[in-house]
């Protein structure tokens, strides 16, 4: 796994809008996955800017969801599909209903899984699979414990994931479960990078890069993936033991 340091959480957002971008120019009808929550938001902030003043064509490439809470959709403050398109696809120039695949939190969970594997396959996996890290080392809702064999999955989640859930909505919501892309898909697609910001991430950051691969610890197991990055800033890079880092300061 590479890992690349940046020195503040908006040097770090623009490094991985950069890669995105890039490639989207490499391969223009790319399948693209990207996360919700609050680490994106400063990277969909600089792919919005791209597109109005770096000329950046994004017409032809595609976007899969990763997760979704159980019985939430875009009216709740804080869902997944609400932060996705609010903060990013609704300001693309891109055709919303064919080029962007969404879990739909308020369906039924087992057709989507299988909606959105399919649409996974029909494009030959994923080009770009784009994960932040929650604080028990889960991406997507893939977690400790987690089988790697999984596609698109159903999943009873943490109690840590369910404890953090009110920064999102503003007040504790039912959310015993989420539907999420599963580890499957990450070790098929030809690339992944994780991301993570700030102190408070520094411990599961060095649990996720120098500590032993385990299920246990979700991210760890993208180091499994051939062609990954882990991009940082300075103070989620804090614990690392070895300092073997491309600096971006």
């Amino acid at each position: 796994m590479k890992i690349v340091v940046e020195k503040d959480y908006e040097s770090m957002s623009k490094a991985v809008a950069d890669h995105i971008i890039e490639t989207i120019k490499k391969k223009p009808n790319a399948l693209i996955e990207l996360p919700g929550g609050d680490t994106p938001l400063g990277i969909f902030k600089e792919l919005v800017n791209a597109s109005k003043t770096r000329n950046v064509d994004f017409s032809k490439c595609f976007f899969v969801s990763l997760d979704e809470w159980e019985n939430l959709g875009y009216e709740t403050k804080g869902s997944c599909k609400q932060t996705l398109f609010d903060y990013l696809y609704k300001q693309l120039p891109i055709d919303l209903e064919k080029q962007v695949c969404f879990f739909d939190g308020k369906a039924d969970l087992g057709k989507e899984c299988q909606r959105v594997d399919q649409f996974i396959f029909d494009h030959e996996n994923l080009d770009l699979a784009v994960l932040g890290i929650g604080m028990n080392g889960h991406v997507g809702f893939n977690e400790p414990g987690v089988d790697e064999n999984q596609y698109c999955t159903i999943v009873p989640l943490d109690a840590v994931t369910q404890s953090v859930s009110i920064k999102y909505f503003g007040e504790q919501l039912n959310v015993a479960h989420g539907i999420t892309l599963g580890f499957k898909h990450f070790l098929n697609a030809k690339e992944v990078i994780l991301i993570a910001d700030s102190e408070r991430k520094a411990d599961i950051v060095q649990k996720v890069i120098e500590g032993p691969l385990t299920n246990e610890v979700p991210a760890s197991l993208i180091r499994k993936v051939k062609n990954s990055t882990i991009y940082l800033d300075r103070q989620a890079s804090k614990k690392l033991k070895h300092q073997s880092l491309e600096a971006g300061y």
